[in-house]
This record gives structure tokens, sequence and C-alpha cells, in this order.
């Protein structure tokens, strides 16, 4: 019976944790998954379905049709880089603007941390775009996918540094870089 209360107790508390750190990153899903569906509607690409945030596996996701060429694929999948980073410097940059302690620069704060966390591409969309990417210079000889080849190994890279907490160590470069920059126009 001791065994069965500890077990359940130790797996509750683990439940607790997870929806809280789940509840802590919904505005970097939010914002990684609309990047995609704004990025898929920018380049033309009709989108199926949207789910900005769950309590499950995959905690959000754009189901779009298939990208005509590689351009666009590039596009989806670096979208949430693209406009996670402007965001996460754009918050950044008023907290480095206003240092004084106050609720807003901790929301600012927060919500910087974890769109800048959020904004590298999935796993499940670097694996789509190398996918893409072979198919379109092996199969079309698509100069553009040529050209981004680099950009996608790069993907490849820093998704397996993810384990070593690159996503945070991005986020403390958007910061410092804001405030350096806040800084020298200062």
């Amino acid at each position: 019976m001791f065994i069965f209360i500890l077990y359940s107790f130790c797996y509750y508390k683990t439940m607790i944790k997870q929806y809280l750190i789940s509840i802590l990153n919904i505005p970097g899903v939010m914002i990684h998954e609309f990047s995609h569906y704004l990025f898929c509607t920018i380049s033309g690409v009709k989108v199926y379905e949207v789910c900005y945030f769950q309590f499950k596996n995959p905690i959000g996701y754009v189901k779009h049709q298939e990208p005509k060429n590689f351009i666009q694929s590039f596009l989806i999948t670096m979208g949430p880089f693209i406009l996670g980073t402007i965001l996460s410097f754009v918050l950044f940059g008023y907290i480095n603007m206003n240092p004084r302690i106050s609720i807003l620069n901790i929301v600012a704060l927060w919500f910087g941390v974890v769109i800048a966390v959020h904004s590298f591409p999935s796993r499940g969309d670097g694996k789509v775009l190398f996918r893409e990417a072979n198919r379109h210079i092996f199969i079309n000889k698509n100069p553009f996918a040529i050209l981004l080849y680099p950009f996608v190994l790069i993907l490849k890279i820093i998704n397996f540094l993810r384990r070593y907490y690159l996503d945070f160590l991005y986020a403390i470069f958007l910061f410092g870089l804001t405030w350096y920059i806040i800084r020298i126009i200062r």
C-alpha cells in the first residue's frame, strides 16, 4: 500500500510539473505555430488546420498542403525563427529601454525568453525541410535549394545542440544584443 501511495504521489507531482512547464511555454508555442501559419499564408500554401496549443504531443501544429517549391518550404520552416527573433528582440529592447522592475517588464521578459526559446524550428520541421531540400536538389535541381542547403545543415546542428540548451543561450544572446544596441544608441 505504501509503495502505491508513494508511486501515486511521484506520478502526480511529475504531471503537475509538466503541466506547469507547458503553461509557462504557451506564449512561445503559440507564436511558433502562428509563425508557421503566417508564412504559409504569405507563401500561398493553403492551411487546413491549426492548433496553437494543447496539453498533449505535439503541443501545437499546423497542417497545410504540400509546398510547391523549396522557397515555400524554407519560409514555412524558418517562419518561427524569423518572427520569434523579431518579437523577442522588440520585447528585450523594451525592457532595456525601461530598466526598472515592474510587472510589465517581468511579463515582457517571460514572453521574450519563451518566444526566443521556441523560435528555432522543431526537429519535425527540420526533418521536413531536410527531406524537401534533398528532393529539390537531387530531383528538381533547384538552385535555391542548393544555395540554402548550408542553412538546412545548420538547422540540423542546432536541433542537436538544443539538448545542451542552445535555445536558452539564444534567448540570452538576444537579450545581450538588445542591451548592447540600446547602450550604443543612447
